[in-house]
């Protein structure tokens, strides 16, 4: 059975999924590759960025499962494709993930550490 989406898209969408504070805040819809949820960046109440040092963009963290794989449409990858976001999970996660199981979405509470 021929693949729909190739390993070298599958690639490129996960590396869209860091560094990307721009894009995400240009998308309208954002999907996590982990658990599947969709958002609208502009209207979520919270939204978590991870600051990754000097001379790079911040990372978005999904606001439902709290895990850094989050893609925008305006990566111009189609994030709201069921079988796209699957093939992405089964790739990065290898079949190990909330999409992956068939759990429901379910809201993480994250721990926060400092550090001195």
């Amino acid at each position: 059975m021929e693949r729909r989406f190739p390993p070298e898209l599958i690639e490129e969408a996960h590396k869209a999924t860091i560094y990307h504070e721009q894009q995400i805040l240009n998308s309208s819809v954002c999907t996590c590759f982990y658990c599947g949820y969709q958002f609208d960046p502009r209207t979520e109440e919270e939204l978590a960025w991870i600051d990754e040092g000097p001379n790079k963009e911040r990372t978005l963290s999904c606001p439902m499962c709290t895990i850094d794989c989050v893609i925008g449409d305006a990566s111009a990858f189609p994030v709201t494709d069921s079988e796209f976001i699957l093939a992405c999970t089964e790739a990065w996660f290898g079949g190990i993930s909330r999409i992956s199981d068939g759990l429901p979405v379910q809201k993480a509470t994250p721990i926060l550490i400092e550090v001195d």
